[in-house]
């Protein structure tokens, strides 16, 4: 049977429910598929290890190295789509505000990082030894601004997937 859901609005849900259906598969997936666009309106994907912090609103970050490519991007169009996709057909997707963090606060997050268990945390150490002062060390500050999670089960039942959207902000 083929559910048509071109136009069923997705319900809109709180923070806390969000946390509940987006952070079982987020934790187990931990890699995410990040889409950025350039200068040229073209987008460019690449996988990504965000750490991602659910209250008191969702924020989160990811470790990179500032290539000129993601500057670029950053600088043209300041936001990163996030999708995380479970063997078992669930879905989350973000849609974040993006900005490169100020090199004062790397020390902070370089910590938050470390300090959130595994798998979802990890040790940046390991790719940039050199630590936080690291020239090759960046991180990228996200800000969700719309949340979508799609669970297998109910999309097969004709539900539509819940979302949950930053209340402040520019409009959406």
């Amino acid at each position: 049977m083929v559910v048509n859901m071109s136009n069923v609005i997705a319900p809109r849900i709180g923070l806390d429910r969000l946390r509940s259906l987006a952070e079982p598969i987020v934790s187990e997936i931990v890699w995410a598929t990040a889409t950025t666009v350039g200068p040229d309106d073209r987008p460019r994907s690449r996988v990504v290890h965000p750490v991602l912090e659910w209250t008191p609103e969702p924020r989160g970050w990811i470790t990179s190295r500032p290539t000129p490519i993601k500057r670029r991007h950053l600088a043209a169009h300041p936001y990163v789509s996030l999708s995380y996709w479970s063997p078992a057909q669930d879905c989350v997707y973000l849609d974040c505000d993006a900005t490169w963090l100020d090199p004062v606060e790397h020390d902070e997050v370089w910590e938050r990082i470390r300090a959130t268990p595994p798998p979802i945390g990890f040790d940046p150490a390991t790719i940039w030894p050199d630590g936080p002062s690291s020239p090759d060390f960046a991180v990228i500050r996200l800000r969700p601004v719309r949340v979508r999670v799609v669970l297998a089960a109910a999309m097969a039942a004709g539900e539509p997937a819940p979302m949950w959207e930053a209340t402040t902000g520019p409009e959406r």
